[in-house]
């Protein structure tokens, strides 16, 4: 996973939810994604189906695969467009 891609496609799109953002360049990373266990598309995210997740919670569970090597980390974001990293 290309960390510096993510926060670089964050930056760019600020209008956008930040999630939405980093689901797009996940997939543009050849990722398959799910967050809280539910498979997720950046299209999905743009039908607006996690809208109310974003607004209760400032932390996700991610999960991403790609070539069966799954890796898993929480997503926590601090302000609308600041987040990092975590394992967990």
């Amino acid at each position: 996973m290309n960390i510096q891609k993510i926060f670089e496609a964050v930056d760019a799109d600020e209008m956008n939810s930040p999630l939405q953002s980093i689901i797009w360049e996940l997939e543009q990373q050849d990722y398959n994604v799910k967050i809280e266990g539910l498979v997720v598309t950046a299209e999905d995210m743009e039908d607006k189906l996690f809208e109310d997740l974003e607004r209760a919670t400032n932390e996700f569970c991610i999960e991403i695969n790609k070539e069966n090597l799954i890796q898993k980390f929480k997503l926590v974001f601090k302000d609308y467009h600041k987040f990092y990293f975590q394992c967990y």
